[in-house]
């Protein structure tokens, strides 16, 4: 149904069928990790410190996409996204918010949101390059980024 490829940043994740609106992709995985445990290491990658592959399930918890996970966590930013994640339980499933055709990279919005004031460089630091016509110019989820 996908598959992963290079581009301009490490890795895109690709449909390789048509994915008609509420199916099923994938489901996130990784490590369920303590929320405070996991935002209290040090970066992985010293030459991408703000990159992470962490996904807040709600519960004082997140999933660790770097840490046993799969291809769902190449799945990039966009704000104007063709998937959701939907909390099922303590699993995100990622599923299609609308028809997308074969050859299409998948997105999601990221919709960060942080523990920092939301000042202008935190937005800056988390800036967005979508392209999408509504844009808010930052990963930081949009109520924050406002």
């Amino acid at each position: 149904m996908f598959r992963t490829k290079r581009t301009i940043t490490p890795k895109g994740v690709f449909a390789t069928v048509t994915i008609v609106s509420g199916e099923l992709i994938c489901e996130y995985k990784g490590k369920r990790v303590p929320r405070e445990a996991a935002m209290s290491g040090r970066p992985r990658d010293l030459a991408q410190p703000d990159q992470t592959f962490l996904f807040d399930i709600g519960d004082g918890c997140v999933i660790d996409g770097a840490v046993g996970g799969n291809s769902a966590r190449w799945i990039k930013h966009s704000c104007n996204p063709n998937c959701v994640p939907k909390l099922d339980g303590q699993i995100i499933l990622i599923r299609a918010r609308r028809k997308i055709d074969a050859g299409e990279e998948l997105s999601i919005d990221y919709a960060l949101v942080s523990d920092e004031k939301i000042s202008k460089a935190l937005r800056e630091r988390y800036a967005c390059h979508c392209g999408a016509r509504r844009c808010r110019g930052t990963m930081i989820a949009g109520r924050q980024s406002r």
